[in-house]
């Protein structure tokens, strides 16, 4: 009998030592998902806290977290539900994971949305919530596509789509906005955020959505010098297209947004010519959205030093202390003067490419010179916030640059 009960009592006290370890495929399973996703999604809330190199995996798990607020909601109904499944399968091990990190992944879905929901009353901008965590984005404008606005010396046509604003009234002129896309100077396309281009449509403005060249086949003055080609060929065929040729906006993204400052604050300096014949256009309004001002200063400081080093290597040709001309020919505050046009530009508190330093560079020089200007800080939002166009930081910079846009056109 006493031995009964002594061996009674080992197979429970071996049963309770080992009733946390998995047993079966499918506890094992969640104890390997569970595994495998804390670390991860913990590193990526570093890096939504602490931005740096965006190839960086889990800082590039990051970026995408900020600027597409439906991938970060989906990744943590994932985990809640491996959570659920975890509690009813008794995978000890996988629940004791799952429990803390699925309160984190709720908090860094919430982070974004009260910080920014705080700024746009600041702004005293009307935002929905809803649109933030849905895509939000149909695209039924039909541009006309690759419409040829210059061919270089070599013979290469350089091209832009032009998307025709909606509803405008018989015998009126339009406001133009000349599009440049980013994509660090060597990568991306027209029409890379379609949108922009479709709700400025709807707003009454007719968008020239451009082309550039970029390495290897264009020199380091080409990429500007084609900025200001696209330009003066709207201002060449404002009747073609009923525009006001008083009216002549840019806006551009990143690489973008440097290039269109870049055009705009130099027109008319010998350094810095046109890709073809054309005349001058006296630019009414500029638009930035995350561009670097000082290039020098974007090379040393930034969050991606990898990929700055990489991108500004192919498009200046190498390091300022290679070439210091270069870096500051294509630094767009080395040309603004009191002149210059007026300016609205924005950028993420977590960007991990162009830092806020760039920002206040050129806010500071824009100030100095008597230029009017408005400047965002956008919290908790990284490069490209504008990527989901229905995301809270895209809602605040629309309608701030709507009013911008308003105000000079």
């Amino acid at each position: 009998m006493a031995t009964n009960m002594k061996n009674s009592m080992k197979i429970q006290q071996t049963k309770q030592t080992t009733s946390w370890r998995p047993r079966g495929f499918m506890q094992w399973l969640l104890t390997i998902l569970a595994g495998i996703a804390f670390p991860f999604f913990s590193m990526m809330a570093y890096y939504i806290f602490y931005p740096s190199n965006l190839f960086n995996v889990t800082s590039l798990l990051a970026f995408f977290a900020l600027i597409k607020p439906t991938f970060l909601l989906i990744t943590t109904l994932i985990m809640i539900g491996l959570l659920v499944l975890a509690i009813w399968k008794k995978a000890f091990i996988a629940r004791v994971i799952l429990i803390p990190l699925v309160p984190l992944l709720i908090f860094l879905n919430i982070y974004p949305v009260t910080n920014l929901l705080s700024y746009a009353k600041s702004e005293n901008v009307p935002v929905s919530i809803g649109s933030h965590f849905s895509f939000a984005g149909k695209v039924s404008s039909k541009p006309l596509k690759d419409v040829v606005y210059g061919k270089t010396a070599d013979g290469t046509e350089l091209k832009l789509s032009v998307w025709l604003a909606k509803q405008q009234p018989e015998g009126t002129l339009a406001p133009a906005v000349v599009k440049v896309h980013g994509g660090g100077w060597v990568e991306g396309d027209q029409d890379n955020n379609p949108y922009w281009n479709q709700w400025l449509n709807e707003l009454g403005y007719t968008v020239f959505d451009m082309q550039y060249r970029m390495p290897p086949q264009a020199g380091w003055k080409d990429e500007v010098g084609d900025v200001k080609s696209a330009l003066g060929w709207v201002l060449q065929n404002t009747d073609t297209y009923k525009i006001d040729p008083k009216k002549i906006n840019v806006m551009g993204d990143s690489a973008g947004g440097n290039l269109v400052m870049l055009a705009a604050y130099s027109m008319g300096n010998k350094d810095l010519p046109p890709s073809t014949d054309v005349p001058e256009v006296q630019v009414n309004a500029v638009v930035n959205l995350y561009g670097p001002a000082d290039m020098t200063v974007f090379y040393t400081n930034n969050r991606s030093h990898s990929y700055v080093e990489n991108v500004l290597g192919q498009y200046i040709g190498g390091t300022p202390s290679e070439y210091p001309d270069r870096y500051q020919i294509l630094s767009p505050i080395t040309y603004i003067q009191k002149n210059s046009p007026p300016t609205i530009s924005f950028i993420g508190r977590k960007d991990r490419i162009v830092t806020e330093e760039q920002i206040e560079i050129l806010d500071q020089t824009l100030s100095q010179h008597g230029v009017t200007h408005e400047i965002y800080y956008l919290p908790a939002s990284d490069h490209v916030f504008d990527a989901q166009p229905g995301s809270l930081g895209t809602q605040v910079a629309r309608a701030k640059v709507k009013a911008f846009l308003q105000k000079y056109n």
